[in-house]
């Protein structure tokens, strides 16, 4: 069971860490078609795509995947194996959270927690 969560967490966290990564290079890349001709930026913009794209697909996965694996086994050093999968899959939901509202709508997640956790501690006590 522990075997099939810890596969499952990465391919999870894969996932998400590769759209996150191509997507941000991609609107890099559409941030200038404001400055050329559309037909040619067009033409101009699928090109480095594919220039960027293509040697990334091929060594993204088993880097991310790599990654992913290391940040899962971390957990299990730091809080057990049993305890340390959900924890560590947590945080990297969160951080990618993070990065996906960011990105998708310009809202800063983190700061928004730590302000809420601050809040509701002051109003224990």
């Amino acid at each position: 069971m522990y075997k099939f969560l810890f596969r499952f967490s990465v391919i999870i966290l894969t996932i998400l860490t590769a759209n996150l990564v191509t997507t941000a290079i991609s609107n890099y890349v559409i941030s200038f078609r404001n400055q050329y001709d559309p037909l040619k930026f067009t033409l101009l913009g699928m090109t480095v795509i594919v220039i960027i794209f293509y040697p990334l697909f091929t060594k993204i996965e088993d880097w991310i995947k790599s990654l992913s694996a290391k940040v899962m086994r971390s957990g299990n050093s730091f809080a057990g194996k049993y305890l340390g999968l959900p924890l560590m899959f947590l945080v990297s939901m969160l951080v990618l959270f993070h990065f996906y509202a960011k990105m998708w709508y310009h809202i800063n997640f983190l700061h928004m927690l730590l302000q809420y956790l601050s809040n509701f501690i002051s109003s224990l006590l």
